[in-house]
């Protein structure tokens, strides 16, 4: 653990992968954390009590607004005077062949799943080029696969991770390391197993349902470690990459 306490702001961790960030960060890092999420989920505000409101900063609002970004920034440099890190976390899939995609959703959903992470980054700017701080996105498989049903969803995820090859380019003289990750096939996909049969090809679908009938899908700790440690000590020279969680250069991050 660090003697430093670093600060950093997660997106979508109200559950799941994002929750299991926030954890490590608390309790292997020794991190003070800012959450932003729509609801106070149970789960979270057990996080929050059991570390502290002197270590975690739950903020509710909505990451597809560019002003609960903001604020999100204002109340963490209030609180601590600093940002070291940033997580983009906060995301969501609803399986649906383009050709019924409801015309008036398409804002909202670019919004949450892609623009939210310009909302967050932009402001946080400032306090990460005085830290050297870093950026992770939690991009997916979907952003270079072509899976029916996905379109919109593997759209977002691809924007990330050309969002992390330029935002690194054009961060790199002030230190600020930026990484798009695929965390893999983590197991909280029963909305996917859900609603995923009625759009996605049965080929497709029956990779998901058998790695959950196998026990194959990961416990979301395993990228949860690489992606908490790639925002408190990720490598420079990874910075820009669409990287796998899984992958040999992230060894020293791995529970």
């Amino acid at each position: 653990m660090s003697s430093k306490s670093p600060v950093v702001i997660i997106t979508g961790a109200s559950r799941g992968l994002g929750l299991a960030v926030l954890r490590i960060l608390l309790s292997k890092h020794n991190a003070r954390v800012t959450t932003l999420s729509r609801t106070l989920t149970p789960e979270l505000q057990s996080v929050v009590d059991e570390f502290g409101k002197d270590r975690v900063l739950p903020i509710q609002g909505d990451v597809g607004k560019s002003e609960d970004n903001v604020r999100t920034v204002d109340e963490t440099s209030r609180k601590w005077g600093e940002i070291d890190g940033l997580i983009l976390n906060a995301g969501t899939i609803e399986p649906k062949k383009l050709d019924s995609v409801p015309m008036e959703s398409l804002v909202n959903y670019v919004q949450l799943n892609l623009l939210s992470t310009i909302y967050l980054v932009q402001p946080a700017l400032p306090y990460l080029r005085k830290s050297k701080g870093k950026v992770v996105l939690v991009s997916s498989g979907a952003s270079t696969t072509g899976y029916q049903g996905w379109g919109l969803y593997s759209m977002a995820k691809a924007g990330m991770n050309s969002l992390a090859r330029t935002l690194a380019a054009e961060e790199k003289e002030n230190g600020v390391g930026v990484f798009a990750i695929r965390p893999g096939m983590v197991n909280m996909q029963a909305h996917l197993r859900t609603n995923g049969p009625a759009n996605m090809h049965p080929d497709e679908m029956i990779k998901f349902t058998t790695a959950f009938e196998k026990g194959e899908l990961l416990a979301p700790e395993q990228p949860g470690s690489i992606i908490a440690g790639l925002a408190i000590a990720g490598l420079q020279e990874l910075s820009g990459e669409y990287v796998n969680w899984a992958d040999d250069r992230l060894q020293s991050f791995r529970e």
